[in-house]
């Protein structure tokens, strides 16, 4: 249990560094760069969109694959750990649909809300944020993308000697709400769990 807290309370400041040091990286030879490079950018963030949705789905969709392969192990429906190609087909398919249902409000607030977004700063941050996902995917711990992806946003700020322009006010709302998620999970669980017990 201590290692996924630890991993989840890492990976923010992960994304956070790596796209500070990957802006300044950048800005040193495209920073006066004339306007002929913002099309190969833009293009090119097709391609880390792209591999930042890879590694959310790599990384949130085992959490969740993970739960329901744990329960069916224990309820007998299967004789190890491995889930079934329904499960991770159902798990994709929830995810999918739930980013893409509710999803749009957080969009807003971490494409527009945090800071001013250029098309070289997109391109730093989704790379920095798919690289630590996936990354933590690979190594088998898990990672909040939400979280990973602000704290990247947040980090091409800094990456651009320009903190105050960040939305400070916006970003402790952020940061309160990872902070009371997690306790407020946890004691709805606890409190949920005997009743779920008796109904069994």
């Amino acid at each position: 249990m201590w290692g996924v807290l630890i991993a989840l309370a890492i990976s923010p400041f992960l994304g956070f560094w790596a796209a500070s040091a990957l802006t300044r990286l950048a800005l040193h030879p495209l920073g006066r760069a004339t306007t002929r490079v913002l099309g190969p950018i833009r293009k090119g963030q097709w391609g880390t969109s792209a591999w930042l949705a890879i590694s959310h789905g790599s990384n949130d969709a085992q959490k969740a694959i993970g739960v329901i392969a744990a329960l069916l192990f224990a309820h007998g429906s299967i004789h190890s750990l491995s889930a079934p190609l329904w499960v991770t087909l159902v798990c994709g398919a929830a995810l999918t649909f739930g980013t893409a249902l509710g999803g749009w409000t957080i969009v807003r607030t971490i494409g527009s809300r945090i800071t001013r977004l250029r098309p070289l700063d997109g391109l730093t941050s989704s790379t920095s944020s798919a690289t630590v996902i996936l990354v933590s995917s690979l190594v088998g711990v898990p990672a909040s993308t939400t979280q990973v992806v602000s704290s990247a946003v947040v980090g091409t700020g800094f990456g651009r000697h320009r903190p105050g322009h960040v939305h400070w006010d916006i970003v402790r709302k952020i940061v309160i709400a990872w902070i009371t998620t997690f306790p407020a999970a946890a004691a709805i669980a606890a409190i949920s769990y005997p009743f779920w017990r008796w109904l069994a």
